[in-house]
């Protein structure tokens, strides 16, 4: 009895003992930071910048997807962050325009907006940190962000389940979410269609917030109004054609949300249409059981992160960098060294 609880004993401490370690994963705390503050169009935008422990190889700025957003998107970023820092990059990333403790309001922003909060961040990290290589990775939203940026803002890009066109993506999650319903195609084509007629009148030229629903499921803010009005004609086509950043884009092959199929092939079409293309090198590359943040599909997918299950969030926590899928974050990590060795030939 007594040899039972014994290793009873045994076998509790060390479950906690793992449990512990991988909860360490979410623990920023263990790696030294700094404040990071910028001013854009009058708004003091607040963040940090977290060091590994030698001097960086790179540094990241995180360049969040949509939403009210902080710093560690609520701490969901903490097991990514840690896994760039273990790897030797230095990783800044911000609160949002409302956000924390960031002034202003980010549905107030057009994508032009974000870009030039984005160029305003990186610049003050390439003063910060002089003969470093620097650039920023993207998640969602991001893929209309960072394209306007130009080699002299950033020495590289990383795009992680970006969309090429605004409408066409919204077609995409609700033909999506239609199917995931139980609908067939011709209800949900016929969906799609009566949906691109209503948005023309909600959110259209000449719509007002007055013309959307003041109760019910569809009703929405007036800031949350602006924000679709301001940016339903987000389409990152030209400026991709014009981009001179070396570019990782990725995307999750079971995304949920942007076309992992459609997506990619225009990003391949559109910069390799470029004049100087081979000069400036591009990767598209779409991650096998990944999600639209390169979680591994089968436990983590999806569309709306408050709609994962309680099992899906304690593995999260369990899991931290083991929750992407293989080869995902190694993916990125080879693009921004080998993008380190181009810089110092």
């Amino acid at each position: 009895m007594r040899r039972w609880v014994f290793w009873a004993a045994g076998f509790v401490a060390l479950l906690v003992c793992v449990v512990i370690w991988r909860l360490n994963e979410h623990d920023l705390a263990r790696h030294p930071s700094e404040t990071l503050f910028v001013t854009v169009s009058g708004a003091r935008i607040a963040g940090t910048i977290w060091l590994p422990d030698e001097a960086p190889t790179a540094v990241v700025a995180l360049v969040h997807g949509d939403g009210a957003q902080d710093r560690t998107s609520s701490g969901g970023y903490a097991p990514l962050i840690n896994a760039f820092l273990d790897r030797g990059f230095a990783i800044a990333s911000w609160d949002k325009p409302g956000v924390g403790q960031s002034e202003g309001n980010w549905l107030r922003q057009t994508m032009p907006d974000r870009t030039a909060e984005t160029r305003a961040v990186l610049a003050v990290l390439k003063e910060r940190f002089e003969d470093t290589t620097v650039g920023a990775l993207g998640f969602s939203q991001a893929g209309w962000v960072l394209p306007g940026l130009t080699r002299a803002n950033a020495d590289f890009l990383v795009t992680v389940g970006a969309a090429v066109s605004w409408q066409d993506q919204g077609d995409y999650y609700t033909a999506v979410r239609l199917t995931r319903e139980g609908y067939d195609a011709e209800a949900i084509k016929a969906a799609l269609a009566a949906q691109e007629i209503e948005d023309d009148r909600l959110f259209g030229p000449n719509a007002t917030p007055e013309d959307m629903p003041q109760d019910g499921p569809d009703r929405m803010s007036r800031d949350r109004w602006q924000f679709i009005h301001l940016n339903r004609g987000a389409d990152s086509r030209e400026a991709l054609s014009t981009l001179d950043i070396p570019l990782l884009a990725l995307w999750g092959a079971e995304d949920l949300n942007v076309d992992p199929i459609r997506n990619p092939e225009i990003f391949r079409k559109t910069l390799g249409s470029r004049p100087d293309h081979t000069r400036i090198p591009a990767r598209i590359v779409v991650v096998p059981n990944a999600t639209h943040g390169l979680l591994k599909a089968p436990e983590y997918n999806w569309q709306l992160t408050r709609e994962w299950s309680r099992v899906a969030v304690a593995r999260f926590l369990l899991e931290g960098r083991n929750a992407y899928a293989p080869d995902a974050l190694n993916t990125m990590f080879e693009w921004i060294e080998g993008m380190v060795f181009l810089g110092e030939r």
